[in-house]
């Protein structure tokens, strides 16, 4: 399998210590990693740990915004990026991989005894399970996302001739927590622990609504974090907001400052 990726790239990607070397048509380039930054790393933990929440309580998850960020990748000639959503999350460091695939396939073994629609027999498992490896937010490597390739379409094409991508996450109201995260992307494929561990998270929630149902996956994608920006929107000019909601310093709703606001509204 690995043999075929190569034979059909354009584009070779090798990373050691998290320096990526690209080298496309002899043109050999090198990228340094880095970690994403802590702001965005705290959204995905407490956005993950909210999803988490909701399916315990058998809630309706219409989309998951921390998971599904747009994608873009393009040819080196093409006029325009594609686009897609892709479902993203993290692999943990190399050092604790054999420790986390063991817990999450051990987990997964066990749902497959039983029909795939008997998510609520399972669900206690499945979120347990997940939620075991973001509690250790240490053991993630943040250098690094974690994708599975469904379709073979356009993205793949792209990343085989020219392995860069872009990714916009943009978080829900009332603060739209918004960040573009530049990556070196490695295609890689079944036998490598990081595809087995996407593979085996996702199974985790592969039939929770905000999934498409999909068991196979040709390849997985490593995106390596080259670069970042916070494009969380905010107030381009002073004065007094229409809502009066955000704690722009801390992200989060003032819940005592909107009640005090509510009641003078009333008062007058």
């Amino acid at each position: 399998m690995a043999e075929l990726v190569n034979e059909q790239q354009k584009a070779k990607v090798t990373v050691e210590n998290g320096v990526a070397k690209v080298d496309i048509e002899g043109d050999v380039r090198t990228y340094q990693s880095k970690e994403l930054p802590d702001k965005f790393v705290r959204w995905q933990l407490d956005y993950k740990h909210s999803i988490y929440d909701a399916i315990e309580r058998d809630e309706y998850i219409a989309f998951n915004a921390g998971h599904l960020p747009v994608v873009g990748t393009w040819t080196k000639d093409a006029p325009f990026p594609n686009l897609a959503n892709k479902g993203i999350g993290f692999t943990p460091k190399d050092e604790y991989i054999e420790h986390y695939l063991k817990l999450v396939e051990g987990a997964v073994e066990q749902i497959q005894e039983l029909p795939p629609h008997a998510v609520d027999k399972t669900r206690d498992l499945r979120v347990s399970t997940a939620r075991e490896f973001y509690a250790n937010p240490d053991h993630i490597d943040w250098r690094r996302l974690g994708l599975l390739e469904i379709f073979e379409g356009s993205t793949l094409r792209n990343l085989r001739e020219n392995p860069f991508a872009s990714v916009l996450w943009t978080g829900n109201s009332p603060v739209f927590v918004s960040f573009q995260v530049d990556c070196v992307v490695e295609i890689i494929t079944p036998e490598d622990p990081r595809y087995r561990f996407a593979w085996a998270m996702r199974r985790l929630f592969e039939y929770e609504p905000f999934h498409v149902v999909q068991t196979m996956y040709p390849y997985s994608y490593c995106f390596w974090v080259y670069d970042f920006t916070n494009k969380t929107p905010k107030r381009r000019y002073p004065g007094k907001r229409s809502d009066n909601t955000v704690n722009e310093g801390g992200g989060s709703v003032d819940r005592e400052k909107l009640a005090a606001i509510m009641n003078g509204k009333k008062d007058k």
